[in-house]
């Protein structure tokens, strides 16, 4: 298997996991730290990582939030820290996600 596809499920098999935990991204100001930490890995002439949805975007689903994270980790991926950007959010607290229900994956609170 090449390396990127290595990645790709990596991280496939990270989002699927935390799903199946009922987690869908960093909640709050943890998710910006990540948007912070991401920031760190980008050159001049790159587009920034996406944003976190939180603030007033903080009442999309857990689809979304989850589906914006994924595109976080793909970012990663593409300039070089996936790695890091893995590790450091493993190492959030439980308490410091987004949690919901499967059944209420897809529902937002607007």
């Amino acid at each position: 298997m090449s390396p990127k596809k290595d990645k790709n499920q990596e991280i496939e098999s990270f989002l699927e996991k935390i799903k199946k935990q009922g987690r869908s991204s960093p909640a709050g100001m943890c998710w910006n730290d990540f948007f912070i930490f991401l920031k760190k890995f980008k050159q001049p002439d790159d587009t920034d990582p996406p944003v976190p949805l939180i603030l007033a975007a903080s009442g999309e689903s857990d689809a979304s939030k989850h589906f914006r994270l994924s595109n976080q980790l793909y970012w990663a991926f593409d300039h070089g820290c996936l790695d890091e950007a893995l590790a450091f959010i493993k190492n959030l607290n439980p308490d410091k996600w987004n949690l919901g229900s499967i059944e209420e994956w897809n529902n937002s609170s607007y």
